[in-house]
């Protein structure tokens, strides 16, 4: 089911439709216009979030209102943060951080620019807790739920987009 959510969550418009969805229960044309999308494509896109479980829908009159449904993502980002939590070396004992990837000790505020640049926000709020003051380890272990989170979908993404040159290279399968 996880893999699923992250496939899903690959796409971008995909992705714009949760962000908006975050607001309250919106029903396809606000969603049409809020995305600047054909009606078409929000609609294919909502069946999709649909079928993965991340929305519902309810009629009201002749209009489908979809609302976020956050337990999936939850799930996923519990996931993430257990491998952060049990994986992350110490900051002492990191040889060399990797790109992209900064580790700071958890007393050091956080600057993100690229997370920020990028327009990654959180689909869910904080959890209860969570300290405002920048750098805490929560705040550090969110944004490297989200980043994680994006590469993830991205990388599913290209897995995605190149399952049928894969499909191809079968043996024994005669190319057309």
């Amino acid at each position: 089911m996880m893999t699923d959510i992250f496939a899903v969550i690959a796409d971008h418009t995909r992705r714009a439709i949760l962000r908006e969805l975050r607001a309250g229960d919106k029903a396809v044309g606000e969603l049409v216009e809020a995305l600047d999308a054909s009606q078409p494509t929000v609609s294919k896109h909502l069946k999709v979030l649909r079928d993965a479980g991340l929305v519902t829908t309810r009629a009201q009159g002749q209009k489908r209102y979809y609302a976020l449904r956050l337990e999936p993502l939850a799930e996923v980002g519990g996931w993430l943060t257990s491998l952060w939590t049990t994986a992350a070396p110490a900051p002492e004992e990191a040889s060399a951080p990797s790109a992209g990837v900064a580790v700071v000790p958890s007393s050091a505020p956080v600057a993100t620019p690229a997370v920020a640049g990028a327009g990654i926000e959180p689909l869910a709020p904080s959890p209860a807790g969570v300290a405002a003051a920048s750098g805490t380890r929560p705040q550090q272990i969110q944004r490297t739920v989200e980043r994680t989170v994006e590469r993830a979908a991205k990388g599913a993404a290209e897995i995605i987009a190149n399952l049928p040159k894969w499909r191809r290279k079968e043996p024994g399968r005669q190319q057309g």
